[in-house]
């Protein structure tokens, strides 16, 4: 098994490291991870997501971000093959902590997990690379206050559902590829 690649995970609101890391094991056909999140609201519906550069080479320089989302036709999403898909969730401890650990597989879609949509837009899966070369950024969304039943099994699967008042991106995590 290759060594995992660790990551600061960072507040969205001012880049600052929260002090906890994210940690990433990429094989030949499958991305493990590790994410502790603290500092977040107590009861909170928390979820994590992939973002994942298939091609980081087509990002807008420096690096890849939010650049290839502010544009309205699509291009940059396609020329970086963007795929954006729920990793996992659940509700923050009592303690503001969270820990997340998910899997991604190459060439293939869970259809237990909402995909936003797919790198290349194609019905191509998320991940389309194998794992070293792509860029896979975590990102942490709060859904506010967990609700009870279907409305919580939402919260957790589902990008900006039934958000309480307002869902907000807060942690991220970015994990350069380890091949060129």
């Amino acid at each position: 098994m290759a060594d995992p690649q660790e990551a600061p995970v960072l507040w969205f609101s001012d880049f600052s490291p929260t002090g906890t890391s994210s940690y990433m094991t990429r094989l030949d056909d499958m991305v493990l991870v590790t994410l502790e999140a603290t500092g977040l609201n107590p009861g909170d519906a928390v979820t994590l997501w992939w973002i994942v550069f298939n091609n980081p080479a087509g990002c807008t320089p420096p690096m890849c971000g939010d650049d290839e989302f502010d544009d309205e036709t699509g291009a940059k999403l396609a020329a970086a093959e963007v795929g954006v898909a729920n990793a996992t969730g659940n509700v923050v401890k009592s303690d503001g902590s969270l820990e997340f650990g998910a899997t991604l597989h190459q060439g293939m879609n869970d259809p237990e997990h909402q995909v936003v949509f797919n790198a290349g837009f194609e019905g191509a899966s998320v991940l389309t690379v194998e794992p070293a070369y792509a860029e896979i950024h975590l990102v942490v969304q709060s859904h506010g206050q967990g609700r009870g039943g279907k409305k919580l099994r939402e919260q957790l699967a589902y990008l900006e559902a039934n958000c309480t008042p307002a869902c907000a991106d807060v942690q991220f995590a970015v994990h350069a590829p380890t091949a060129p």
